[in-house]
C-alpha cells in the first residue's frame, strides 16, 4: 500500500499560478518518513518561535509574522532540507501546475470537462491520474493507494465522488497500449478498472496533523515560486537562483504522463497547464 499526501498553493487573487503536488511513500516507509520531518520540525519550533499551524511555507520562507525572527539563510537551509528528505529513498512527486489565464480559455474551448470552473478539482483529478497511471505500470503491485489531501471542505466531497464515478472522460491520461492483431492500440477502459489503482475516495486532514501534508505545501510552495519567477522580478538577489536550486532536487523525482491518446482530456489539460510545466 502506499500513501500519496497532497497540498496545493496559489488561488485566483494571488496571480496566475496554482500548484497541486502530491508526495508518495510507501507504507512500509511511512513511519520513518513521518518520524524524520517530525524531528526536524520539533527542532525548529524548540529553537525559534511559531507553532505548528502557522507552518505555511509561504510565511516561513518569506519571513512573515514570528518567522521574521529566523535569519533568512536559516529558513533558505530548512526548506532545503525539506525538499532533498521529501525525495530521499525513492519518494515521488505527482501534480500539475496550471494558469488561470489558460485555465479559463482551455474551459471555453469545449473539451467536456465534469468539474466546471474548480481548478481545485481539476488539480486533484489530475493528481490522482498521474497516480493510476504510475502504479498499473508496477509489476506485483500490492495494495491500493490512498490519496491524502490538506482539508478543503468545499471541495473534498467533490474529489471523492469524482474518484468514486469514475467519469469516462479522464481515460486518455492513463490508458495502457496493448498490441491486438500485430497492431500497438490504446486499450479501452471500463469501469471495473478506472482508477483502479486507488482507493475510490479521498482523505482529509489539517496539515498541521501531519507533517507531509506539511512536506507537500512546501513543494508546492517551490514550484509555483519557481514559476512565477519566469514572468516576475526577483523579491532579492538571488531568489531565481535559489528556487532553482530547490527545482533541480525535485523535479527528477516528479512523474510524468507520458505518451497520451489523442483524447478531449489530454487537450484540455495540455491546454490548461502553466506553459513553463511539463505535462
Amino acid at each position: 500500500m502506499k500513501f500519496v499526501y497532497v497540498d496545493e498553493s496559489g488561488a485566483r487573487d494571488q496571480g496566475d499560478v496554482f500548484v497541486m503536488c502530491g508526495l508518495m511513500v510507501d507504507a512500509y516507509k511511512l513511519r520513518k518518513k513521518t518520524a524524520d520531518f517530525d524531528a526536524r520540525l520539533e527542532a525548529l519550533f524548540a529553537k525559534h518561535p511559531g507553532n505548528r499551524a502557522d507552518l505555511k511555507t509561504s510565511r516561513f520562507i518569506n519571513g512573515k509574522g514570528a518567522w521574521n525572527q529566523i535569519d533568512a539563510q536559516e529558513r533558505k537551509d530548512f526548506l532545503t532540507e525539506v525538499c532533498a528528505l521529501a525525495v530521499a529513498n525513492g519518494g515521488k512527486i505527482f501534480g500539475v501546475a496550471l494558469s488561470f489565464e489558460a485555465f479559463d480559455a482551455a474551459r471555453a474551448a469545449g473539451h467536456g470537462h465534469p468539474f466546471g470552473n474548480s481548478y481545485w478539482i481539476a488539480g486533484g483529478m489530475f493528481t490522482s491520474a498521474l497516480v493510476q497511471k504510475k502504479m498499473q505500470g508496477v509489476a506485483n503491485s500490492k495494495g491500493l493507494t490512498v490519496v491524502i489531501m490538506d482539508d478543503n471542505k468545499a471541495e473534498m466531497a467533490n474529489l471523492s465522488d469524482g474518484l468514486y464515478a469514475c467519469d469516462g472522460w479522464y481515460d486518455g491520461l492513463y490508458q495502457c497500449r496493448v498490441t491486438k492483431r500485430k497492431k500497438r492500440i490504446w486499450q479501452p477502459r471500463s469501469k471495473k478498472d478506472r482508477f483502479d489503482q486507488i482507493i475510490n475516495t479521498a482523505f482529509a486532514i489539517k496539515s498541521d496533523h501531519s507533517s507531509l501534508v506539511q512536506v507537500a505545501d512546501a513543494i508546492c510552495y517551490v514550484y509555483r515560486r519557481h514559476l512565477e519567477l519566469r514572468s516576475q522580478a526577483e523579491a532579492y538577489q538571488g531568489e531565481q537562483a535559489y528556487y532553482q536550486s530547490l527545482i533541480d532536487i525535485l523535479e527528477p523525482h516528479r512523474v510524468k504522463i507520458g505518451q497520451t491518446p489523442d483524447a478531449p482530456c489530454v487537450d484540455f489539460y495540455k491546454g490548461a497547464r502553466h506553459p513553463e510545466w511539463a505535462l
